[in-house]
């Protein structure tokens, strides 16, 4: 068992401010603190799981589709989905995070949740949009 599935099983949350590009720019790397808790039944399409991968790497990424006994992944900065995590390959979910020392409630700030959407309605606009977005020299911290 890794140490974050340790203390949300004995604590039922946990917070920690990832290192990676893959969830830019909603997270940013190295900067912002995520709050991680305990799943409650099936995620959501949207939702930012926790996961481990078969390797045992813990890997934070957004459900992009709910299947009958997995998820489809994708970092919010990734244009792949990593299809077939099973459901109990999650131990985490993100209900919130600092931005800057602001906290951001992924449930019920309206401004977030239409990010998430925009920016997840479609992986060739994301293409689009983070092609953009490094010709303008704007890229992943």
């Amino acid at each position: 068992m890794n140490d974050y599935k340790r203390v949300l099983e004995e604590k039922g949350i946990l917070s920690f401010t990832p290192g990676g590009r893959s969830m830019w720019p909603i997270i940013a790397n190295y900067e912002d603190t995520v709050i991680i808790e305990k799943p409650q039944g099936t995620l959501k399409r949207f939702d930012v799981a926790f996961y481990q991968r078969e390797s045992g790497q813990p890997v934070l990424h957004r459900v992009m589709r709910v299947n009958a006994d997995n998820y489809d992944m994708c970092g919010d900065s990734q244009t792949a989905i990593e299809k077939g995590i099973a459901f109990d390959a999650v131990f985490g979910v993100m209900t919130g995070y600092y931005k800057k020392g602001k906290y951001i409630d992924c449930r019920k700030n309206l401004l977030y949740k239409f990010t998430v959407r925009f920016w997840s309605s479609s992986i060739l606009w994301r293409r689009i949009l983070l092609k953009g977005l490094r010709i303008l020299g704007i890229r992943p911290q």
